[in-house]
This record gives structure tokens, C-alpha cells and sequence, in this order.
């Protein structure tokens, strides 16, 4: 879904899963959540994404990767790539998926639940697409122009 969008359209600018140099691939389990955040947070220093919208791209990760542990089944992929100027990470499940995600701030009196609407508002896109065969998630963010790294 596009940033604040929530309509399951694309990312300007970013380009299809798959493309670009590969910055990062590992399994989540529970046990690697931790070391997992630790890792992407390295890969998105390294491709040059520095600041605020580093922490907030590696929290993002780390909300979709601890859904995969509570919702998705226990067990996942990470992908994290870079196209350019894009960075862009791929959480997969082979969970029960999802029907149509409305990404949406949960009331204040509902525990929980805002992971996704967190995934969308702190980086610049987030797609999901689910069926019964699991779900997949990107989150995308933009290293701005003078950044080292690549």
C-alpha cells in the first residue's frame, strides 16, 4: 500500500520485488527477532539510510517480522534489497494469510493491533498482499541523495 494511502497500489519510484542488489536474506523465527532487527539495521546503515528514517524503517521491519512470529505461522523470510535510491525489505509467512487489509489506527481502547498501521506510517510505502497461502509485506524507503553507501 502506498504511504497513508492504504489502497494497495505501488510505491512511486520503487521497483518490482526481486530487482536491485541484495543487501540482506534470513529466515525469522522467534528466536531471531532480536538479531534480525540488529542485522537490517546494519544492511540500511550500510546502503546509506542514516537518521530518523533509519530507525524508523528498522522499526517498521521489525513490526512486520514480529507479526510473522504472532500471526504468520512462527516461521518467514526477510529480503532486504536496494534499487537505486530505493530500500526496500520483503517480510514473507506461509501463515494463514490475510483478506482484505484495511491499514488502519485501532481504537485507543483496543490492545494491540498497530503494527501494520506503525509499518505504514514510518516508512514511504507498504504493501501487503495475502492469500491462503501467507502473506507478504514490503516496506520501502528512500536514502536521500547525498547518502554514502551502495
Amino acid at each position: 500500500m502506498g504511504s497513508g494511502a492504504g489502497d494497495g497500489g505501488a510505491t512511486p519510484g520503487a521497483s518490482p520485488a526481486g530487482a536491485g542488489v541484495a543487501l540482506l536474506a534470513a529466515t525469522i523465527t522467534a528466536e531471531a527477532v532480536t538479531r534480525l532487527r540488529h542485522a537490517v539495521a546494519a544492511a540500511a546503515r550500510g546502503a546509506g539510510l542514516t537518521g530518523v528514517a533509519l530507525e524508523d524503517f528498522v522499526l517498521a521491519v521489525h513490526e512486520l517480522v514480529t507479526n510473522v512470529v504472532r500471526h504468520g505461522g512462527g516461521r518467514g523470510a526477510l529480503r532486504l534489497r536496494r534499487d537505486g535510491d530505493v530500500l526496500s525489505c520483503e517480510i514473507s509467512d506461509n501463515g494463514p494469510g490475510l483478506g482484505d487489509v484495511r491499514v488502519v489506527l485501532p481504537a485507543p481502547t483496543e490492545v494491540g493491533h498497530r503494527g501494520l498501521w506503525l509499518a505504514q506510517q514510518l516508512t514511504d510505502g507498504l504493501e501487503i498482499h495475502g492469500d491462503d497461502r501467507g502473506t507478504t509485506a514490503r516496506v520501502t524507503a528512500r536514502i536521500s541523495a547525498g547518502a554514502a553507501g551502495g
